[in-house]
């Protein structure tokens, strides 16, 4: 699980998401009681995780 400190520095990143990806990351977000921003980080970090365990095989 990814925390995020209060007060922590933090940058905006805009992204434009087909509608389909947008629904999914609203219904995981809405499943784990999460909002929409923490979902996307999470699934993002979790996503960025994958891909560098696949690069190291």
């Amino acid at each position: 699980m990814l925390v995020v400190v209060r007060g922590a520095p933090r940058e905006s990143l805009n992204l434009r998401v087909p509608p389909e990806l947008k629904r999914r990351i609203i219904e995981y977000a809405e499943q784990v009681g999460i909002s929409i921003n923490a979902a996307a980080v999470v699934l993002l970090t979790e996503g960025l995780r994958a891909e560098e365990r696949r690069r190291a095989q």
